[in-house]
């Protein structure tokens, strides 16, 4: 359907840094990671609980604090557990994928769960990456406020960056988004541009997003909204008419949704003539996925790679790209906007 597509990575929601390497907006990058790890460890553990009373929860039920103060420190344990796994491997993708592939499916949960919990609080502290929303400022039609439907978008982020800075353009809509791990009802798929996120997304359910925190903050701080939302992943909440189960799901993960997400994707890009990648490296362990979407556009012939070193990613993306015909392989080492080729 799109002739071109955005392929984005985590470099794309890499946003600023002050002088001193603070962020200033974006998502932490690998080498940031243990640091802000532990700033989210010490929001979680220094929140203040009410000795006693109930706390109300998303407008859906009560909780006391005593609940609260129990599942905090299971929490606290699992962000342990968690940091551990981080000091002794490459990075988290790496460890995540050692658990899945020995079978540690309880460790394995508490990690996405951990992940979804830490990627909140990480959006709640600092803005998205700003180059989101001059990209749909260019791109967004006039009126519809939607993508039009020669620009999708395929993400291997599961932040919520994109999805942020739309609530800008329109706090009443959500650009069409698909995921393994949709609840319910596939989407339906129309003729207008959307994103294909192939990792989900680091969020509980639709209100653990940072609006319907900010906007409950009265009711119950952030921190422990968050410990909520992370105690009700643990557990079978079906009884009250809510599933905390995790949006995010990598894309080696089996899934219900599997196929679905292939036919997404094959509707997405068989039109494609032109990848925008940024801020991709295309890992060894994803390399079948990249493989499977490459193989879906027939029509593919140009590929531009915006990253600050470029060399390496297209070196990379060699790996990947179909070898029955030549497609051009285009540098762009400047990165203060998302590129906007000229054939748009």
């Amino acid at each position: 359907m799109s002739k071109t597509l955005y392929y984005i990575g985590a470099g794309a929601s890499y946003g600023m840094r002050d002088e001193d390497k603070k962020i200033i907006e974006g998502i932490p990058v690998v080498a940031e990671i243990p640091e802000q790890f532990d700033l989210f460890r010490n929001f979680i553990a220094t929140a203040a609980i009410p000795k006693d009373g109930e706390l109300i929860f998303q407008n859906t039920y009560r909780t006391s604090a005593s609940n609260i103060d129990s599942a905090r420190r299971d929490m606290l344990y699992d962000i342990d557990q968690l940091i551990t796994g981080i000091q002794e491997h490459a990075t988290i993708d790496t460890y995540a994928r050692k658990l899945y592939l020995t079978g540690k499916k309880r460790e394995f949960q508490k990690l996405k769960s951990v992940l979804c919990a830490f990627f909140v609080w990480t959006q709640l502290q600092y803005k998205p990456d700003g180059r989101y929303d001059t990209f749909l400022a260019n791109v967004l039609e006039e009126g519809s406020l939607e993508l039009p439907n020669e620009i999708s978008i395929i993400s291997w982020n599961y932040d919520s960056q994109i999805e942020t800075a739309y609530k800008a353009y329109n706090p009443n809509k959500r650009l069409p988004l698909f995921e393994k791990n949709i609840q319910g009802l596939w989407p339906q798929i129309t003729n207008k541009g959307r994103i294909i996120k192939i990792n989900g997304s680091a969020t509980f359910e639709d209100k653990s997003t940072l609006r319907y925190i900010e906007a409950d903050a009265e009711n119950m701080p952030a921190a422990l909204q968050m410990i909520e939302f992370y105690h009700d992943s643990q557990i079978d909440t079906s009884g009250i008419g809510l599933d905390f189960n995790t949006h995010l799901s990598f894309a080696w993960e089996n899934s219900v949704n599997d196929e679905k997400i292939k036919e997404t994707l094959t509707n997405t890009t068989e039109d494609t003539e032109v990848v925008v990648v940024i801020g991709y490296s295309f890992p060894f362990f994803n390399r079948v996925t990249d493989r499977y979407i490459f193989s879906k556009m027939p029509k593919l012939k140009k590929v531009y790679v915006q990253d600050i070193n470029p060399d390496a990613v297209i070196q990379a993306i060699h790996a990947v790209l179909p070898s029955d015909r030549k497609i051009a392989v285009e540098p762009i080492k400047a990165c203060g906007q998302f590129y906007l080729p000229a054939e748009l």
